[in-house]
């Protein structure tokens, strides 16, 4: 489904992403994992068009979709939950929500997306009137989650959703992720907590210094005591 082919992607001067490669295929659940810095959040972006990429390739069903504006990316197909969460302040959850629909296919069905987005975020339903940004660290988590959702898409990006939250909550938010998962939706994760992230994964990549060190099943990456001392600091 999603392919990125030795990408390359600066920061002025500075060379973030060093030839990074990986794959994500339709129903699965991947996970990139590194330390702070490494390069996962650059490379989340650098696949939405938000840092573009130098050169390489980004495929999406075999098409490169490098050089296309974010807009148009979203439009394909992929939706992106940023880390920061990005709610805005002075808007109510719906209102919140309805930003995704201003450049998606799904604009002109509101009611039947917010009764879809609903079943699954219940909490938000009931404060749908409510500002976003009133809402309790969980529950921004669920409104940024839901509005990647209400676009549609075929795959999601999600960058470090459990950051700030407490621990109770990042078993709900695995919950979440597996559900959407469940829906039919494709993810590629971004996760500092590398236990529930790899916990809930088929495979994962681990990338260290802007390149990819190496690649498998998560499970099998994180029991590899080696890779989580060198690379993951657990």
């Amino acid at each position: 489904m999603l392919r990125v082919e030795n990408i390359n992607t600066y920061y002025g001067l500075s060379h973030v992403l060093q030839g990074v490669s990986l794959e994500v295929d339709s129903r699965e659940i991947v996970t990139l994992v590194g330390r702070n810095g490494a390069g996962k959040t650059t490379t989340l972006k650098s696949i939405l068009g938000i840092t573009p990429v130098k050169s390489g390739k980004i495929l999406f069903h075999d098409t490169d979709i490098s050089s296309l504006p974010t807009h148009g990316i979203v439009q394909k197909g992929i939706a992106y939950v940023p880390e920061e969460r990005r709610i805005i302040p002075g808007l109510s959850v719906r209102e919140n929500i309805k930003l995704a629909l201003l450049k998606s296919k799904n604009r002109r069905r509101e009611e039947e997306m917010i009764d879809r987005v609903a079943q699954y975020f219940p909490v938000l339903k009931d404060r749908l009137g409510q500002e976003g940004t009133s809402l309790s660290g969980g529950e921004q988590q669920r409104l940024a989650l839901a509005r990647a959702l209400f676009t549609d898409p075929e795959i999601m990006l999600i960058d470090e959703p459990t950051e700030g939250l407490m621990p109770l909550l990042v078993e709900t938010i695995a919950e979440i992720i597996q559900t959407i998962h469940r829906m039919g939706v494709t993810v590629l994760l971004v996760e500092q907590n590398v236990e529930m992230a790899l916990g809930i994964s088929h495979r994962a990549y681990v990338i260290d210094e802007g390149r990819i060190q190496m690649s498998g099943e998560a499970k099998a990456i994180l029991s590899d005591e080696q890779v989580a001392c060198q690379y993951l600091a657990i």
